[in-house]
């Protein structure tokens, strides 16, 4: 069987990983059969896993696409470059802090150690 291999660049960095496939020698030709749901979402997940990234649905449409097409053009290695967002940046709003949640006894100021600035005292406004 033989094996085609994607390359994901991702643009402004030198961030760069490798997916490969074994198709069958029907699949070559109709390589969307080989495509299914759960085949996009195993590329998804390893090419997240390699790079860090964020791949939504538009970008694995796109790089299924790419793929698929040169593939059926006989394209062993294909290479795509793609601008995606660094995965911790889109996962920061789901983090639950479960910390230390008690907030700390406040300790009110001590007035004895202020001194006069010029001659007067500064304002004691503490509200």
């Amino acid at each position: 069987m033989p094996k085609y291999n994607l390359t994901l660049n991702i643009k402004n960095s030198d961030i760069s990983c490798r997916h490969g496939i074994e198709l069958l020698t029907s699949q070559e030709d109709r390589p969307d059969r080989f495509f299914t749901p759960q085949a996009q979402e195993t590329i998804r997940s390893d090419l997240q896993n390699q790079t860090l990234c964020l791949i939504n649905d538009v970008h694995l449409k796109k790089i299924i696409q790419s793929w698929t097409e040169d593939i059926k053009e006989g394209y062993r290695d294909s290479t795509l470059t793609l601008d995606l967002p660094i995965l911790i940046d889109q996962t920061i709003t789901q983090l639950n802090e479960t910390g230390y949640q008690t907030i700390p006894p406040l300790i009110p100021p001590r007035s004895s150690d202020i001194e006069p600035i010029n001659g007067e005292l500064p304002p004691l406004n503490f509200a």
